[in-house]
């Protein structure tokens, strides 16, 4: 099974404190923003988002400002931003870091928050790298170790992984029995049928509430001004 709230929750130990009873009810009222139709992964109302790359990184923002000492005003009013920037690519891609930096970039001047890595899980290797990466949600430290692993350029093995995740506070049992039993294929699935979808040929790819830009130009840019713009009227 895909590894649930709990768990995650489970590995925080020794990571910031969160007010789980505020994060359930900001969870439990709002929808998954990639547009499914249903809830939070995790929410107390149905039907909830079985937990894909969206939805994870949804409740892992709400988490992770909340241990930060955001404000609730702050957190709900983060999660009414119009756009959903979403980078397909694995973590392995060597074009990654580039391109992730440019979403980053462009969502940062727009002051957008939701930008999500939805890597497809081309090989094992790249499929090692989502497990590894999921298995940070719930520390309190997803944020950084996410980092960490776009920015690794290799290798991509087990024990260099978790050399990685030692240095970055991940190590030791509570990884190794994540590894253990976590499950990424209905994520990964969910990844690839939306990169089809959206007839995306090449990776990586970004797209802008679905909608696919060119990460050779000034398109990010324009689809976030046009959607700001579009808002404004």
């Amino acid at each position: 099974m895909l590894i649930s709230l709990h768990a995650w929750a489970s590995l925080g130990q020794g990571g910031p404190k969160v007010d789980e009873a505020r994060t359930r009810a900001i969870i439990s009222d709002h929808f998954c923003p990639c547009q499914c139709g249903t809830h939070l992964p995790g929410s107390d109302r149905g039907p909830a988002c079985f937990g894909c790359s969206v939805g994870k990184a949804e409740v892992t923002f709400i988490r992770e400002s909340i241990a930060a000492g955001r404000t609730l005003r702050e957190v709900l009013v983060a999660l009414r931003e119009l756009a959903l920037i979403e980078v397909f690519a694995d973590y392995d891609d060597p074009r990654l870091p580039e391109v992730w930096a440019l979403a980053q970039a462009a969502a940062a001047e727009f002051q957008q928050h939701r930008v999500v890595l939805r890597p497809p899980g081309a090989d094992n290797d790249a499929i090692r790298v989502v497990e590894f990466a999921e298995c940070g949600r719930g520390t309190g430290r997803f944020s950084a170790w996410h980092r960490s692993l776009i920015r690794h350029h290799g290798p991509w093995d087990r024990s260099r992984l978790l050399e990685l995740a030692q240095a970055d506070g991940l190590g030791g049992d509570v990884m190794e029995d994540c590894l253990a039993s976590i499950d990424v294929a209905a994520q990964v699935e969910r990844d690839r049928s939306h990169a089809r979808e959206r007839g995306l040929q090449r990776l990586p790819a970004i797209t802008v509430n679905s909608v696919p830009v060119s990460i050779h130009d000034e398109a990010l840019w324009e689809a976030l001004r046009q959607l700001m713009i579009d808002a404004s009227i």
